[in-house]
């Protein structure tokens, strides 16, 4: 073992493979001082005469075929270093499945301790080994990140923001794309969600709207999506953040107060307008000024349950329209059985 530092062996390609069938021997008899001593050696080997003569692939021999790496971390320091973490991948090609995951393993948990900014590297280690379900964490980290940074910002609509806010969709999409190849369905849904909601956010900035719908909190959720243009753009909203929309007061503002069907006949797409909508709906008229009074009539028009509507209208006085229901011949025999059992 110590003609390992004096110079006697011409070959280094030699002196690893010594080393290595070493190594398996006093692993086979479980001779500590041995195996302590090969170590020794190893690092001696590789910072005196491997590193300096450039000999990057006997340095991964060496580290591949002792497998000790939590030992041996100086050899990922010294390929580092010097631009060659990549030949580490390639050794991957020959190895079994266990020192595949072993390897795996060690440049994963090296990379997270001495290069935790490095996210080049971590996906290129995750590639590498298709750890698409990681390769998506990392992507999604760095957009959630990156989120994190405008939001301890002031709200300034600048290109800065509009190019951060580019950067963070790419990363979603790549975030998705990686974990429905590894079939994590879950995050990969959420990860569209978001995406969805920075799309959304862009939309606004390239149409010059001061509406902002990322980074919102719990208490700005209502006004945000009352204030909402286009009923698709709150399933967007209410999606990303998990959240239940109020639709009666979604409705009662942009329906009831500002008499916005267009907008009513979107939501008749994506969801039915139940009886209970409508009664909640008309819970909140009792502060409503009369001018709406014409909005609410033409909101009823929209009720499919005509008792429901009846009723609904003469609770509010709307009494053309309940007798208009009673003498319709379509209406008047279901309403006038309804009303005298």
């Amino acid at each position: 073992m110590y003609v390992v530092g004096t110079g006697y062996f011409s070959s280094s390609s030699a002196v690893v493979e010594l080393l290595i069938a070493a190594h398996d021997c006093f692993s086979l008899t479980c001779n500590m001082e041995g195996i302590v001593r090969v170590l020794q050696g190893a690092r001696h080997l590789s910072h005196a005469y491997l590193a300096p003569g450039e000999h990057y692939s006997l340095l991964v021999r060496l580290l591949t075929g002792i497998g000790r790496y939590n030992e041996m971390t100086y050899v990922f320091d010294l390929l580092h270093q010097n631009h060659r973490f990549e030949m580490l991948l390639r050794k991957k090609v020959d190895m079994d499945r266990g020192q595949c995951s072993s390897l795996k393993t060690a440049l994963l948990d090296y990379i997270k301790r001495c290069l935790p900014a490095d996210s080049e590297k971590h996906n290129m280690v995750a590639l590498c080994f298709s750890m698409r379900r990681e390769i998506g964490e990392n992507h999604e980290m760095a957009a959630r990140t990156q989120l994190k940074i405008i939001e301890a910002q002031p709200w300034v609509v600048t290109p800065d923001l509009e190019s951060s806010l580019v950067k963070v969709l790419g990363l979603l999409k790549d975030a998705a794309e990686s974990f429905s190849k590894d079939s994590c369905l879950r995050q990969a849904t959420r990860c569209v969600r978001t995406a969805k909601l920075v799309a959304l956010q862009l939309h606004f900035l390239r149409q010059e709207l001061d509406v902002r719908v990322i980074n919102l909190r719990p208490a700005e959720l209502l006004n945000t999506i009352v204030a909402l243009p286009r009923c698709y753009q709150v399933f967007v909203v209410s999606e990303a953040y998990g959240y239940s929309p109020d639709w009666a007061e979604i409705l009662y503002e942009k329906v009831v107060v500002k008499g916005d069907f267009v907008y009513l006949e979107e939501l008749k797409r994506h969801r039915p307008l139940t009886s209970g909508l409508f009664e909640d709906i008309f819970k909140k008229l009792d502060a409503a000024p009369s001018s709406v009074t014409p909005n609410v009539k033409r909101l009823l028009t929209h009720c499919d349950d005509v008792y429901s509507c009846y009723r609904l209208a003469y609770q509010q006085n709307l009494n053309d329209v309940a007798e208009t229901l009673l003498q319709d011949a379509k209406t008047s025999n279901y309403l006038n059985d309804r009303l005298a059992s």
